[in-house]
Formats: structure tokens, sequence, C-alpha cells
């Protein structure tokens, strides 16, 4: 009965909690007095909240609580223990590797294993199949040979070390592993195994990423240890990892900006909230987010690091606070010398940390001279930290991701990532009944710039083909290296006569452009094959393979030019 009559109390506070939250969020800015208030209502609404909903849980189960894990001194396995706080964090970060895994090629299966030094073992945190062993012997000799030069280890070999490996099932000899150690304070805490099921699927750009995979990983748990040790106090911990928690791997800047915008509203009272961080040159700064008075300095302007109070966390490294910036700080300009004058006068702003220096900062503005504190100095910080933290996963994923589905010279999708696109592309176009022109070209007579003027000419040409291709499409097609000298393109929600102009353009466009590399002119031609979604097929694989016959037509005749598929033939584009 405990339990119905809580309910209803719980529900009422929580209704009201929700209500000032609402209020404080869009209070207008006539009313900002009143902020400070609500602030404070809503961290009493959450100990309230908090204090009832462990009254509910207590008599929901009788069942006692969990033992907490007892760290032990060896620093992997402590930092397993500290991960509880984290565990969304973790999850993800596993969940991220697994599907980068997949990404490569959906052949290859992937494990994650961790050090249990007491048992002498690596412990098994998460894999693709049910394949992998729950835990591997620390002395065994295909691990030990993997964590000491991420070498490719084949089933034939070492067919021992492969039955600690793996449940027992009959295998070919053709597979191989290749693995990626984990490191944690300079000692390895684990790896990525990855398992081909036939040698000849993994390139050398597949290996190169794979061996990325436990990088990465280390990375993402120095951040979270990171965090970890600076969170203080559990209601700070409880709201940051919330908002962390939320944050996808897959996000980008501007989404990671706006997480942290809405987590800095929750814990200070101010005018205006500007986070910047280094432009390319490093000497500068630029805007990336705003919120609350706008003025000339809005997102996307780029103002000197050196000399400017903005500037200054990023420079120093080193906190700025201040009751009156124009007094504490009179020799330097809020973002230059030409501003207008500023109503600001209490200042907060701290730099963003990433990767052990500053990205840049983030700065909190009040029109009042009510200073901040040290207590709201400290939450600052903290949070400039675990933004330079998010920050850094979205630069390491992003790493990752391009190497993973991008074409290394071009810098065009790959192969594999061309008919994952292809495929999402197709489920689109049919629920909007949308119409798609796909388009395969191949550089006319390319070997003989190779066998003449030498692989890096190829290159060359390869990279400027690209160029030319991207430049002449929308945003929304899709573009890729097929292969060699093969290019596709999809073009997005269009008609064949607007396709034909577009691929008419880049035939020409590589026909007209001026090769030249090292003192050596070539002129180059391309030939190209279209065929027409849904008139041609729906089918995925029809599609490529009536465009890419169109295209040896054009080449029978003479290439340099683009034909499309008729259902009797291919037909050539009028010029």
């Amino acid at each position: 009965m405990s339990t119905i009559n809580n309910l209803p109390t719980f529900t009422r506070a929580l209704a009201a909690f929700c209500l000032v939250l609402f209020f404080y969020l869009f209070l207008p800015e006539s009313l900002s007095n009143y902020s400070e208030i609500l602030r404070y209502l809503i961290l009493l609404g959450i100990i309230v909240i908090l204090m009832i909903y462990s009254q509910l849980l207590g008599s929901l189960t009788s069942s006692p609580a969990p033992a907490v894990e007892v760290a032990h001194t060896d620093e992997s396995t402590t930092y397993q223990t500290d991960l509880k706080t984290t565990s969304h964090l973790y999850e993800n970060l596993k969940k991220l590797v697994l599907s980068t895994v997949k990404a490569i090629n959906p052949k290859f299966d992937s494990a994650i294993y961790m050090i249990d030094p007491e048992a002498g073992v690596f412990s098994l945190q998460a894999s693709h199949t049910e394949d992998f062993l729950d835990s591997i012997p620390s002395n065994n000799s295909i691990i030990s040979s993997i964590l000491k030069d991420s070498s490719t280890v084949y089933q034939k070999d070492d067919k021992d070390g492969w039955s600690e490996l793996f449940h027992d099932k009959p295998w070919r000899g053709s597979e191989c592993v290749i693995g990626s150690p984990i490191s944690l304070h300079g000692s390895i805490a684990g790896f990525v195994l990855t398992r081909i099921d036939h040698f000849s699927d993994m390139t050398d750009k597949d290996k190169s990423v794979l061996q990325t995979m436990g990088k990465f990983i280390s990375h993402g748990l120095g951040s979270l240890e990171s965090l970890e040790k600076h969170i203080m106090g559990e209601e700070n911990k409880s709201r940051i990892i919330e908002i962390l928690s939320e944050l996808n791997f897959k996000s980008d800047e501007s989404q990671v900006l706006d997480h942290f915008k809405y987590l800095i509203r929750t814990f200070f009272y101010y005018d205006r909230l500007t986070i910047s961080l280094n432009s390319e040159k490093e000497l500068n700064s630029i805007i990336k987010l705003v919120d609350g008075v706008k003025d000339e300095f809005v997102e996307g302007t780029e103002f000197p690091n050196h000399g400017t109070l903005h500037g200054l966390p990023t420079v120093s490294e080193k906190v700025v606070l201040s009751q009156n910036w124009k007094e504490s700080h009179e020799n330097v300009a809020r973002f230059n010398s030409n501003e207008a004058p500023t109503d600001f006068q209490s200042v907060l702003g701290v730099p963003i940390i990433g990767y052990g220096e500053s990205r840049g900062s983030l700065f909190i503005e009040r029109k009042t001279g009510q200073p901040y504190t040290k207590a709201d100095e400290q939450n600052l910080t903290l949070i400039g930290r675990v933004l330079g933290a998010s920050l850094n996963w979205l630069i390491e994923y992003e790493k990752i991701y391009q190497n993973a589905t991008h074409d290394g010279l071009s810098k065009l999708l790959n192969h594999q990532t061309y008919k994952e696109r292809f495929s999402e592309e197709i489920q689109r176009a049919k629920r909007f009944q949308h119409h798609m022109a796909i388009l395969i070209f191949d550089l006319d007579k390319f070997k003989r710039v190779n066998d003449t003027l030498g692989h890096p000419y190829g290159d060359y040409v390869i990279q400027t083909v690209a160029k030319i291709m991207s430049e002449n499409v929308r945003t929304i097609d899709v573009v890729a290296r097929y292969g060699g000298e093969e290019f596709a393109i999809i073009l997005i929600n269009t008609t064949p006569e607007m396709a034909l102009v577009v691929a008419q353009r880049i035939v020409d466009n590589i026909a007209d452009y001026p090769y030249s590399m090292n003192g050596e002119s070539v002129q180059m031609t391309i030939s190209g094959g279209m065929s027409l979604y849904p008139t041609h097929s729906e089918n995925m694989k029809d599609l490529i393979d009536l465009a890419d016959k169109a295209m040896y037509d054009a080449k029978q005749v003479g290439g340099n030019q683009i034909k499309i598929h008729s259902n009797d033939d291919a037909t050539i584009a009028p010029t």
C-alpha cells in the first residue's frame, strides 16, 4: 500500500518541478531578475524528487542492493569500477567501435576485451557474435603477438592459440585475426580483436583502420577517467553524465554545443553565453555558439586570440574572472579594437581543454556587477574540460569514419559505403516517390598515364577528376570512387533531362581541364553510362549493371561521352 500512497505525491512533485523548469527555460529577458529564484527552486525540486523517488524505489523492491565491486590496486581494474558512473558513455564507446568495424566490411566480426589481472585473463566486454570466448588467457600466443606489433595471425599457423579465442567450429585455414591494443596510463588494458573469415577480404586500407580501433578506445577511456576524476559533487556529476549520455558519438559539432548550452543554463545565471573554438590558423578563434544577448559578434565571427578578452583563456589556458572586466582588463578589447561599447560587466571565462591544450573558450557575461563565485569558476572550468573531451571524441570518430567510409586517394565515398548509401536512397525514393539517376564513369585510356608518366601522375588525375565531379553535383547527391579509374554518382530526386545536363557537364569539364604536373601535360576524357530509377529498375544491382553496360557502349564508339540505357539498347546522349 505504501507504494500506491507514494505515487500521487511523486507525480505532483514531478509536475510542479516541470512547471518551474518550463518557466525558467522560457523566462523573458525583461524578467531575468527572477531567474536566480527559479534556479534555486529547480535545485530544491531535484532534491525533493530524488528523495521521494528513493523512497518509492525502496518500497517497490525488497531485494538487497547489489554489492559494489571493490577497486583493486591495478589501474586498469580500478578504472573498470570507476566506469560505473559513466557506464552509458562506455557502452556508447563500445557500440561505436563495433559499428565502425561493420562499416568497414560487414563480413568482419570484432570483440572488445579488457584485462582482469586477478584471474590472469582478458574478459569479453562486447562482440558481434557468440563465437568469441568469454575469456582469453593473458599468455595466449596469438594475443601476445597482436599486442606486440598489431600483426595479423592466421588460424592455420597457430591452431592451439586459435582454440583459446573462439568456440569450436570447423575452420578452413583461411581465417585470420588482427588486433589493436587498448592502453591506459601507458600499460596494456585490453584489445580489439577482429576476425576475417578469408584473409583476401581484408585490404591494406582495412588493416590500417582496424589497427586504430584500440587507440580510439584508449583515448575514450582516458577522457572518461578525466571526467570521473574532475566532476565534483554527486548532483553536478549526475547532471553532466546525463547530458553526455544523451550525446551521440555521430553527432555534429553544433549538436554537441547545443547540449552544453542547456547544461550551462541550469548551472548559471548569465545575460550572454559565448562558445568559441580555434580556427585552423590557431591565431584566431571563431564564435560557434551564442545564447542570450545578441550583438555584432554573432556565430561565425572570427576574432584574434591575442589582445582580446575572449581570447585570453585560449592563449593562457587560465580562467578569466572579473566583476568589472573593463577595469581589470583595461588593455584588451572584448573581441576586437573597433567594437562598439558594451554593457557587460561581470564575466567568467574558461579554456576548453582538448588533447591537453586549449581548443577555445567558454564565456558567460552579465550586464550587472553581480560577481561570479569560486564555485561558479570550478563548475564552468569542469564543463570546459567535459566539452573538450566531447569534442575530442567527435574528432576521433570523424577520423575513423573518414578512413572507414572514404577512399584515401580521391576522398570520395568508397565502394562499400556507396552501396550502403545507394540502398538507403532507394528506400527513401520509394517512400517519397522520387526519381534518381545512376551514373557510372570510367576514364578513357587511363592505363597509358600510369605506364608512361608514372603512378604519381595517375594519382593526380584521379584526385583532379574526383574534385571536378564533386564540384558539379549538389550536396545531396552521392559521389564515390567505384574502383580503379571508375567513379559512380547517384543524382537524387531528379529528372532524366536534368541528370543528362549534369552528366554531360562532367564529361565536358574533364575533357577541357588542363592536366599538368612536373612539366608534363596530358589530355584526359571520360565515358559514362546512365540508368534511371524506377524507370529501368528498382533493384540496386540491376541499375548499376545497366549503367555500367551503357558506359562500355559509350567507350565502344570512341568514349568522351555519356550514354543512357534504354530497354532496347543504350542511347547516346545528344551533345
